[in-house]
């Protein structure tokens, strides 16, 4: 294996006068965390207040280029393109002087580097499927450890417009009402027709309630206020705490019939809120009308899904082995009894290639119990009559704890993570049959971008395999660093490169053609987070 080694040497000449030197090389490297976006690999040196961008090119050559970023990063978050980076950094916490940084957000793309300063220090970062919106709020999971801070307002939602109109401000910050709750998550809605018209809304979940907020009008004076819905079961003043919503914007031609379920973590009650005309004097143009449904037991997953009768909304009951189908205009109900206590539901059908129109078919996982065993279809044309015949069970011998999706043109592909930690599973939608792979220990996964592949490894190993997705034939390459993290990533020269990031010390990175079947070629390159330092 040949190999190319990247050395820093700091040299001080001892000649009786002192020589200074930037203060980064003072400080120690808190950590490497890697981002694969589709033509590189970004890897964040926070010690330096700056991230490293790692750009294959020809024969296995690496660009590397130094970043700026804002002090102290507190989440890193790639779109969903993965054609940008964002960047949220604390800034200086507390800030004694000028020269302290506050709080930003620097967005990394191909044609350049933003940075949006910000006024309040929040953890928690969430981007907009469609790439317009960021936002940011208190919520800080997966976020890195704030630096103290004496006070913080959990219910500030910072909303940035990365395509703000000329004259209006990108950064958005917002304090929504409260009734003692604070945020836990916040969803992007896809474009939903309202009264007023096609609009975009944030979804805002507290522990309590929800919070609705039109992403259309953030920039309207003045402005207009958000809509809180506060949840309760009506048998009691417990408060009902949300742990996931579904969003489905009705029939095309009606402007009225826009819901968003909402499944609770400690009720059997789900509650629909259904988008219609608002009251006259109303700020907002549009107005949710709340009804609550009993699904038997604490649903676990909630999809809404189109059926031979009609839209409905599904609900996955583990507790009672059950899915149960609500009819959202009445709020009647049908209960699915299934072969196996499914936890999650994944719609397919586009997979599959079903005709534009027809009625939905769900993948059923999740490792509910320590009984459940694979993986269903779920066919919805039929919403009465023998719902056994609408299931067909693909047995495994263990559950699955996470689905990942195979990008175009292995769109029928899934892959299937098992909950019992070795082995995956390759799901042939369009078969209906589960390909088992083995492993020795638990691997990490991960899929290249343009459906070919996949990258199986032991995390902190010296050995990654290449999976062909199309014949499932696997082969394994050796190489001299210890792998946290591998990227498939389209190199300067219109191939594929794979990049393993090892993230010890100063972190290193071994490039390799993805479609080539051995790792002689490789290259390691050493000391990443020395590259273009003062």
């Amino acid at each position: 294996m040949k190999i190319r080694s990247v050395i820093a040497l700091a040299l001080v000449p001892v000649l009786g006068a002192c020589v200074d030197r930037e203060e980064v090389w003072d400080t120690v490297p808190t950590g490497i965390e890697a981002v694969g976006l589709t033509d590189r690999v970004v890897v964040v040196d926070d010690s330096a207040k700056s991230v490293i961008s790692l750009r294959p090119g020809r024969d296995q050559e690496l660009e590397r280029t130094r970043i700026a970023v804002g002090a102290n990063v507190a989440s890193v978050v790639p779109s969903r393109a993965r054609d940008k980076l964002f960047v949220l950094s604390y800034g200086d916490v507390p800030r004694r002087d000028a020269e302290d940084e506050r709080p930003s957000l620097t967005v990394i793309a191909r044609d350049g580097t933003r940075r949006l300063e910000l006024s309040s220090a929040h953890g928690g970062l969430v981007a907009d499927p469609e790439g317009r919106y960021l936002a940011i709020f208190a919520a800080a999971q997966g976020a890195r450890k704030a630096p103290a801070s004496f006070v913080e307002n959990p219910n500030e939602i910072i909303i940035v417009d990365l395509e703000a109109p000329p004259g209006k401000e990108a950064v958005v910050p917002r304090s929504i009402r409260s009734f003692g709750g604070k945020p836990r998550r916040v969803s992007f809605s896809p474009v939903v027709n309202l009264p007023g018209g096609p609009r975009r809304l944030l979804v805002v979940e507290t522990d309590q309630d929800v919070t609705l907020l039109d992403l259309d009008r953030i920039h309207d004076v003045p402005e207009r206020p958000e809509i809180t819905v506060r949840l309760g079961s009506g048998a009691n003043a417990k408060p009902l705490s949300p742990a996931g919503i579904a969003i489905d914007d009705g029939e095309p031609t009606s402007a009225d019939d826009t819901r968003i379920a909402i499944r609770a973590a400690n009720d059997s009650s789900l509650v629909l809120l259904t988008l219609g005309a608002a009251p006259p004097g109303s700020p907002n143009d549009f107005f949710p009308t709340v009804n609550l449904t009993d699904v038997g037991g604490v649903a676990q997953d909630i999809a809404f899904v189109r059926t031979d009768g009609g839209p409905r909304l599904a609900a996955l009951v583990p507790g009672i082995r059950s899915a149960v189908l609500v009819e959202p205009a009445t709020g009647l109900t049908q209960k699915v009894d299934l072969p196996e206590a499914y936890s999650r539901i994944a719609l397919v059908t586009r997979d599959i290639g079903a005709p534009t129109g027809s009625s939905d078919v769900a993948l059923l996982y999740g490792a509910a119990s320590t009984s459940t065993q694979g993986v269903a279809f779920w066919s919805l044309g039929k919403t009465a009559g023998q719902p056994y015949r609408s299931l067909e069970s693909v047995p495994l011998g263990t559950g699955v704890s996470t689905v990942l999706d195979v990008p175009a043109p292995r769109g029928e592909l899934k892959v299937l993570e098992s909950a019992s930690g070795t082995g995956f599973f390759v799901l042939d939608l369009a078969s209906r049959t589960a390909s088992p792979l083995t492993t020795i220990t638990r691997p990490k996964l991960s899929i290249a971008p343009d459906g070919q592949r996949l990258w199986a490894f032991p995390q902190g190993g010296s050995v990654i395999s290449r999976v062909e997705l199309p014949t499932l034939h696997p082969v394994s390459l050796p190489v001299d660093r210890s792998v946290n993290d591998v990227f498939d990533v389209t190199n300067a020269a219109g191939g594929a490169s794979v990049v393993a990031i090892d993230v010890r010390g100063t972190g290193s990175a071994t490039v390799m053609d993805a479609t080539a079947v051995d790792s002689i070629a490789s290259r390691t390159y050493f000391g990443l987070l020395l590259e273009g330092l003062p």
